[in-house]
């Protein structure tokens, strides 16, 4: 699964994230301080481009981190490393960590939505590195910390974009694959490109402005034969403005998906 985030679009900004750690420190110590001094650094490395060097003051964060928003933060952090990781390898790596770093956020704070993302989006982003039967097991987590997450808070968007994900790709799965897993580990929820259409279009509803969701609503269409409206949703991806890493690539593959179905 390409093209993921997790925090809600009014938290989408790292460094409003990182002034509200500030601030915290004042009244935290010094862990909250060292957390708040060495995830400023690693951005420094991240926008340099250095990805061994942000990747180690970030695990040296770990430790310091004191509260369910710090571990979400780092979740999302390890995996913004991972567009400008040169190698499987350390995008392996990175993909562990914000794994680790997710499940003890929700532990941390189990009735927190961005927790219970953090963990779907890690579990995606470990897809990758893991057998068929891990996989399974982590697609059926998936939907569920989706849904445990809206509950917890109907305005995610990304909890109604990652579920689109899910129905769309489960929708769809090659009928060779899909029998497998009916056999071999009991199946997978049942999921339709109707469900998919849905989730997008609730996204969409609590996030007009994000690339994100119009970009694969427009696969969903493509893949529905509804091409009038996927051009439709490319054309908008066209015109919005990228907020993050993930909304860019999506503005990219829009736009080669929109000469395409001209």
């Amino acid at each position: 699964m390409r093209h993921l985030v997790y925090l809600p679009s009014r938290f989408v900004s790292r460094w409003l994230v990182l002034l509200q750690l500030i601030y915290l420190a004042g009244t935290g110590g010094a862990a909250a301080a060292t957390f708040t001094n060495l995830v400023a650094q690693g951005d420094v490395f991240e926008k340099q481009g250095n990805v061994a060097a942000a990747l180690a003051v970030y695990t040296n964060a770990e430790p310091c981190a004191a509260s369910c928003a710090d571990l979400c933060l780092l979740t999302r952090l390890y995996c913004d490393l991972m567009h400008d990781a040169a190698t499987p390898a350390l995008q392996k790596t990175l993909a562990e960590r914000a794994l680790a770093c997710a499940l003890r956020a929700e532990k941390a704070g189990p009735k927190s939505a961005t927790a219970h993302l953090c963990v779907a989006v890690s579990y995606a982003k470990n897809f990758p590195y893991v057998d068929t039967g891990t996989k399974v097991t982590w697609s059926k987590a998936i939907k569920t910390e989706c849904e445990t997450a809206i509950a917890l808070d109907p305005r995610q968007d990304v909890g109604y974009y990652l579920l689109g994900r899910w129905y769309f790709g489960t929708a769809n799965m090659n009928f060779l694959i899909k029998g497998l897993v009916e056999i071999v580990y009991g199946g997978l929820p049942k999921a339709s490109n109707a469900d998919a259409i849905r989730n997008f279009k609730q996204a969409i509803a609590l996030a007009p402005a994000r690339i994100i969701h119009h970009c694969e609503l427009a696969r969903v269409y493509e893949a529905t034969g509804e091409k009038r409206l996927a051009i439709a949703e490319l054309e908008t991806c066209a015109r919005l403005k990228p907020v993050d890493r993930d909304d860019a690539d999506a503005q990219q593959d829009a736009a080669k998906r929109l000469v395409a179905l001209r």
